[in-house]
């Protein structure tokens, strides 16, 4: 093997090296986990590495649900947030802490209400086995107010 074909290799892995280190930090900005009714939650992705980690944490996480203001994109937090089950039974009700939501629900189907600035959204999402399903709501210019 020729000195270029080694210093290549040897670049390439200290990169690989160098890139599961920026992953394993940007998983320590992850907001603490939270269970209610037995279902596990994050709520945040406030500020660049704590969004970073929400995003790669997701695949672990059946729903993501990502809230903002449209036209510009612009993200919310305090969002009240419902998740009903197919029957009408409550399972999760909370308050974003950011402007993603990563919730662990079994397969089937949900309602999801969000109410934000006294406007509410209702989204009808089927979880499957698939991680994860990801619901956007956005708001109308105004409801960040």
């Amino acid at each position: 093997m020729n000195i270029r074909k080694l210093l290549s290799l040897a670049v390439f892995a200290a990169s690989l090296g160098t890139l599961g280190s920026v992953v394993a930090a940007d998983m320590t900005a992850l907001p603490e986990a939270q269970t209610q009714n037995g279902i596990t939650y994050l709520s945040g992705g406030i500020g660049l590495d704590e969004s970073t980690a929400m995003k790669a944490a997701a695949r672990d996480y059946t729903l993501m649900l990502t809230c903002s203001v449209q036209p510009t994109g612009k993200y919310l937090s305090n969002v009240k947030v419902n998740i009903a089950d197919k029957s009408g039974s409550p399972v999760l009700e909370t308050v974003t802490n950011g402007p993603m939501l990563l919730v662990q629900l079994a397969p089937g189907q949900y309602r999801i209400s969000a109410e934000n600035d006294g406007v509410t959204m209702n989204r009808t999402v089927d979880i499957g086995s698939e991680h994860p399903t990801r619901v956007n709501l956005s708001w109308p210019a105004g409801a960040d107010q």
